[in-house]
């Protein structure tokens, strides 16, 4: 679980494709992260997953050698700390819309001196108490997560440039649903892709890392063009698109448009 390292540095030399899954299955994330994807997003802001499950799911990726992430429920300590503890390579937040709410997450996914993520070595994440070096457990946990932050309303889109000046998050991902919601504006119009294409290029002119979710390979090659590296998807809408296909073409209705989250 401690192969973040590589992954981490391989977002600055070239896009890494992911994968949202929202279904509390271990056998579902196992599935995904067969199918080639460089990681995987478990959902837990809009999937109901329980703890002891996404702990499954977790270890049901990296057992296939992908690494997995968790889009925490909240910003709140102890689902950043559960995640960290059964093993997650990283955790993904929504919603972060101030400076402020950057630092308290980088403090609480991080252990002293860098933050103040409560030190246990009992959790799957130190092998279940059977970490020999403890301090260099500590300082090679703090090194190998990933923190992404998404940026996602308004207000956080003006507070970007406050945003950006905070250490320890290494993505920005932009959440177009949320982000288009709060303008008052349907998602993929002309404003908001001049809006996301303008946040993400100012992530990546601070050095940063920007990400973006991606609903189609047009949506991805673009995002791409703007400089994001972290591009995401959903298992869903293909499942749903292939489902419909199928039982259009046996029914004699012939094929369906390919569907989109966003």
């Amino acid at each position: 679980m401690h192969n973040l390292t590589e992954w981490k540095q391989a977002l600055f030399e070239r896009p890494l494709y992911g994968c949202f899954v929202t279904f509390p299955l271990p056998d579902m994330a196992e599935m995904v992260a067969m199918m080639g994807f460089d990681f995987l997003l478990l959902d837990n802001e809009h999937g109901v997953i329980e703890q002891s499950t996404l702990c499954d799911m977790v270890r049901a990726s990296q057992c296939r050698g992908v690494p997995a992430v968790v889009r925490c429920t909240m910003a709140e300590y102890d689902h950043i700390q559960k995640a960290l503890d059964f093993g997650a390579n990283g955790v993904q937040i929504p919603l972060v819309n101030s400076a402020e709410d950057a630092r308290r997450i980088v403090a609480m996914a991080n252990f002293p001196p860098e933050g103040c993520r409560g030190t246990a070595y009992l959790p799957r994440a130190a092998r279940y108490g059977m970490v020999e070096d403890k301090r260099a457990y500590l300082k090679l946990a703090n090194h190998t997560k990933l923190v992404c932050c998404q940026v996602e309303t308004r207000q956080a889109v003006e507070n970007l440039d406050e945003l950006l000046k905070v250490n320890g998050v290494d993505v920005w991902f932009i959440g177009p649903g949320d982000l288009a919601a709060s303008y008052g504006e349907p998602t993929g119009s002309p404003r908001m892709l001049e809006i996301a294409e303008r946040t993400i290029r100012k992530i990546v002119a601070a050095g940063r890392i920007a990400g973006y979710y991606v609903g189609t390979p047009e949506a991805a090659r673009q995002a791409v063009e703007w400089g994001a590296r972290y591009l995401v998807t959903a298992v869903n809408q293909f499942m749903v698109t292939g489902g419909r296909n199928f039982l259009q073409q046996v029914r004699g209705s012939g094929n369906v448009d390919e569907i989109s989250a966003y």
